[in-house]
């Protein structure tokens, strides 16, 4: 067995990424952090902003993707009274209430044409206009964005700017998925299970199987540090009362994860028909919906927006085209569903219709 204390080395490979933290942080130049979801990026911008010149001021953070573009220009540019319906006084925009700070521009590749330009104008003027106004203010923040998507792909596509490209990859910094760094798992888990021991109240460190945590390591953690950390809340909270957590404890709460096969990617269809058989009658029997996928040109991001969207095409079919049913039926919000299929609508209709698609199949249960 291995005690959650045991923490014998430092975090493995971080040393690199903490130095180029630690320089980037001393100069006041733009900065792009590129990376998968879940991978740390909003907690590098943090740090880069808590070692700068900066850090008596403000971080300020936004997600692009959580808004219409009509109302993230409101929360980064302010309106004026009467800008718009409901405007009922003026409202400074976080690029005024960072002001000598930082402003963290998260998932930077969901800004739509019109905004970018507008955003570009506040990168290389400093200047910004509200919502409504009249006249230009300056402004005085440091830009860190970040973007899960490819960027460059985006910019030959014509989906992203090039000069905003440019201007906001003065200096870079990617973030390294855990499937490719194995050896950091041990140490992050561990690390996050003594934490949790504090938040459940717990006096004594867990006691962890050595088979248990060999068993986290080979798992694929799609979602990265995000879903690892959250794995190790669940666990935490679950185990408080326990003396040891088992290689069977932590199985049945990887369990769901694994569910649609190590890797998360389903199977080909030459396979299908004996997985079917090999689960039984009443696995064969369930729906399937199927994603094709293009190797050459899909992006990590767009392969998520498709799968998205032909699950939200399969829930709107069972709930008669409603789209507050479908959203229901999913546990999300139907202004969600609305955001991802006109993102997949735009998508499809940037893609070349000269492109021959090499289908892989990928089969989710519906």
């Amino acid at each position: 067995m291995q005690n959650q204390n045991a923490l014998a080395s430092p975090d493995p490979g971080s040393s690199i990424l903490e130095e180029k933290i630690a320089l980037y942080a001393r100069v006041p130049h733009y900065v792009l952090i590129t990376g998968e979801r879940g991978t740390g990026k909003t907690t590098i911008a943090r740090k880069l902003h808590e070692q700068s010149p900066r850090s008596k001021r403000e971080f300020v953070s936004v997600n692009c993707a959580s808004f219409t573009s009509e109302l993230l220009e409101s929360e980064l540019f302010g309106y004026e009274k009467g800008a718009f319906t409901g405007a009922a006084s003026a409202k400074a925009g976080l690029f005024e209430t960072s002001g000598g700070g930082t402003l963290f521009l998260d998932e930077i590749g969901e800004l739509t044409l019109s905004l970018q330009a507008k955003l570009l104008k506040a990168v290389e003027e400093k200047r910004i206009r509200r919502v409504g106004g009249t006249y230009e203010r300056e402004i005085d923040v440091r830009i860190v964005a970040a973007t899960s998507r490819n960027l460059k792909k985006m910019v030959r596509d014509g989906s992203f700017r090039p000069d905003l490209f440019d201007r906001l990859n003065i200096l870079q910094l990617e973030t390294i998925p855990l499937r490719c760094q194995k050896e950091k798992i041990r140490y992050l888990f561990l690390s996050q299970m003594e934490v949790e021991r504090s938040s459940v109240g717990r006096v004594l460190p867990f006691v962890i199987d050595e088979a248990a945590l060999c068993e986290i390591e080979r798992s694929e953690w799609k979602g990265n540090y995000r879903e690892l950390r959250n794995f190790a809340a669940r666990l935490a909270v679950e185990s408080m009362d326990l003396s040891a957590i088992t290689l069977d404890i932590v199985r049945k709460f990887l369990a769901p994860k694994s569910s649609t096969g190590p890797a998360g990617a389903a199977m080909p269809l030459s396979e299908k028909n004996s997985h079917h058989e090999a689960f039984g009658e009443e696995f064969a029997e369930r729906n399937f919906v199927t994603v094709l996928l293009d190797p050459e040109s899909d992006d990590l991001d767009s392969i998520y927006v498709k799968a998205a969207a032909t699950f939200i095409e399969h829930a709107l079919t069972k709930s008669n085209g409603s789209l507050r049913h479908a959203a229901r039926s999913m546990n999300t919000t139907h202004s969600t569903l609305s955001r991802i299929l006109r993102k997949h609508k735009e998508r499809s209709a940037n893609a070349s219709t000269d492109s021959q698609l090499r289908a892989l199949t990928y089969s989710a249960a519906a």
